[in-house]
């Protein structure tokens, strides 16, 4: 039974179409290979014209009031798409803050996110950064500019920052405290990153005496947050997951070898089953989450069934891009065949926001092994 109604589903056509026109695999190798992370004028689009990245944001502060389930649909399609794109994390953040107590800072970056004129990115915590107060502004050697009171000081390096390079402001995510830092500010260094994955961008993203805007948040919000991160992450996977056997199935259909579709010889009519056994699996465990995190669940539960998405979808995406390679055969190991785009990126989502085994220890951890 699917938790996605008839206006979901209208919604997943909409982006869809617009993804199929705008984002070809054409679009996708001309993004990676220019100078820029992502195709602003597509963002431009989804942002203003379609509203895609403040539907998780109240209407008072600009967005359309929807949630989690809204967010699922347009990751699956972000993720069918390989786009490269600052959704996820941007999305992310405006959950983040979101979740934490509104006050001014918090007001102003969801307009923004809202209307897609600022990019965000979210940092777990994990306890590199340290962080201080400002002083008085007439205090002795304080620097015009600099750090005052109710700002913080950071020092310290948030490291494979997702969408670091293009984000106009960082969300830290800490244990019972938050805050927001202008990566356009004094005293952040932006480093980007090389990794496998084509379609994103990461950073090491350094602090010398930066100044932060503290946010207040609640004791749990770290968890929830990272919770998120991980269904969110999950619903782009299974995207990705669903266009790979797409692709398999039309070229096992259309691929003729001894007179014969390759589809019809048993290694790949089979492989093609275990394909869409595994994805079906991992479906199912993606939508309990996304129905979780969209109904307010009770935090432990929420990290439970967040984990297991995360492991199942990351184990199949996986598992369905090597499928990928082998059903293509030659042609599936070279450069201008997209497989390899899938693959690097389904190796790189599997150790985004905590890998299979950390998210296999928080399952153990939860059923009392």
């Amino acid at each position: 039974m699917t938790i996605y109604t008839e206006e979901h589903q209208e919604l997943r056509a909409t982006v869809r179409r617009l993804l199929e026109k705008s984002a070809d695999r054409a679009a996708v190798r001309a993004t990676i290979d220019g100078l820029d992370a992502y195709d602003q004028a597509l963002w431009a689009r989804m942002s203003a014209e379609l509203g895609l990245a403040g539907l998780a944001i109240a209407e008072s502060r600009g967005g359309s009031g929807f949630g989690v389930l809204e967010l699922s649909v347009v990751l699956e399609e972000i993720g069918r798409a390989n786009l490269p794109s600052p959704y996820l994390s941007t999305v992310l953040a405006g959950l983040a803050l979101t979740l934490a107590d509104a006050d001014d800072t918090t007001a102003r970056l969801l307009s923004g996110i809202a209307s897609g004129e600022r990019i965000a990115a979210v940092h777990l915590d994990t306890g590199d950064i340290r962080k201080s107060r400002g002083v008085e502004p007439s205090a002795a050697g304080h620097v015009p500019g600099g750090p005052i009171v109710g700002e913080q000081v950071l020092n310290g390096t948030a490291r494979h920052v997702l969408d670091g390079p293009t984000a106009d402001e960082l969300v830290l995510i800490g244990p019972g405290e938050g805050s927001v830092v202008d990566l356009g500010g004094d005293g952040v260094t932006v480093r980007r990153l090389a990794g496998i994955d084509l379609t994103r961008s990461h950073a090491h993203v350094t602090f010398d005496g930066a100044a932060a805007r503290p946010i207040t948040v609640g004791g749990d919000w770290k968890d929830r947050v990272a919770a998120l991160a991980a269904v969110l992450l999950a619903c782009e996977q299974i995207g990705g997951a669903e266009r790979v056997l797409e692709i398999s199935t039309c070229y096992a259909t259309d691929r003729i070898q001894f007179g014969r579709p390759i589809g019809s010889f048993q290694a790949v009519k089979h492989t093609l089953a275990d394909m869409l056994i595994e994805l079906e699996l991992a479906r199912a465990i993606q939508q309990d989450a996304v129905r979780l995190a969209a109904t307010g669940a009770p935090l432990a539960e929420l990290m439970a069934a967040a984990s297991t998405a995360k492991v199942a979808c990351s184990q199949a995406f996986v598992q369905l891009t090597s499928d990928m390679i082998r059903v293509h055969g030659g042609i599936g190991f070279t450069w201008e065949h997209e497989a390899h785009l899938y693959f690097r990126r389904a190796r790189a989502s599997a150790r985004l926001f905590g890998d299979v085994s950390a998210h296999s220890d928080r399952i153990a951890a939860h059923v009392g092994l």
